[in-house]
């Protein structure tokens, strides 16, 4: 009985060939499936410091820039981020729920029953071909709810700059 030591490593080849794709894919699969974690960690935080600075400075603009700049390595836009006060009705809008009725806003100087919601969205794409086109772009949101803690600007500050409560 002869072996032949030739065809031997042409089957772990052959072998080899059919098992390399599939492990490619797993693998730029978890890659993806991590970035796809880091981008909802990232977007929670730039949502949740977003809020924690409306709690004391009710001014949007400096609110959305806070945010933005908290996901920079995301690539938000101030388009991607909403600001709202609202009266605490004691539901907490979700992402997945409406925000409430304008009639529950909060006008003008924002008062200390009203709370904050601050919702920022992200366009998550994977970059392994097969499973971008699989799964498609998916839009992560994160929403964080505070109460409002202090009323600025007010009568005695009129400009939000220069507020004297900052996170």
């Amino acid at each position: 009985m002869t072996i032949h030591r030739g065809r031997a490593r042409g089957q772990s080849l052959v072998e080899f060939a059919l098992v390399l794709p599939i492990f490619l894919v797993v693998v730029l699969g978890i890659f993806d499936l991590g970035r796809a974690v880091f981008a909802y960690n990232t977007l929670t935080n730039a949502a949740r410091e977003g809020a924690r600075l409306a709690i004391v400075n009710q001014n949007v603009a400096s609110v959305s820039s806070r945010t933005v700049n908290q996901a920079i390595s995301l690539g938000l836009t101030s388009a991607d981020v909403t600001v709202h006060y609202y009266r605490d009705d004691g539901t907490i809008p979700t992402s997945s729920d409406p925000l409430p009725a304008d009639d529950l806003a909060c006008a003008g100087s924002v008062p200390l029953d009203c709370v904050v919601v601050v919702r920022a969205s992200y366009s998550w794409t994977a970059f392994t071909p097969g499973i971008g086109q699989l799964v498609g772009p998916k839009t992560l949101t994160a929403t964080s709810v505070q109460p409002i803690e202090f009323s600025c600007p007010n009568a005695t500050v009129t400009a939000a700059a220069n507020c004297p409560r900052q996170p």
